[in-house]
């Protein structure tokens, strides 16, 4: 009786380890890169987004075009908008800490847009 107490309490604590684990994994923050349909090395938004917190870097090489960033969060449904001409730019958006989806836009100008969505399940 007493190895099988000992047994059900080194089972137990490797599940809360693999449940500590788990949590973690799920609060790692998530890389993007999205470039302008002017391509990569000539418009960008690359970063990384930490539950609320959008950390980008906007990179604009072109000089036909504006890169315009957009960062579209859900729910509730918030858009921070960011624009750089000739250079690289910095931006931090804050989103809602609960959201859900996480679309981030690249525009050469405000209508020529390449977009990824991140699902947060």
């Amino acid at each position: 009786m007493n190895s099988l107490a000992r047994a059900a309490t080194v089972l137990g604590v490797l599940a809360l380890g693999s449940a500590a684990l788990a949590g973690t994994a799920a609060a790692a923050p998530v890389s993007f890169e999205v470039c302008s349909p002017l391509g990569c090395a000539a418009q960008s938004v690359r970063g990384t987004v930490d539950r609320g917190e959008v950390l980008a870097t906007l990179t604009d090489n072109s000089r036909v075009s504006t890169l315009v960033a957009q960062f579209i969060a859900y729910p509730p449904p918030q858009t921070t908008i960011a624009e750089v001409d000739d250079g690289v730019f910095e931006v931090v958006a804050w989103v809602s800490s609960d959201w859900k989806q996480l679309t981030v836009k690249a525009c050469a100008g405000f209508f020529d847009c390449n977009s990824k969505t991140i699902i947060r399940l």
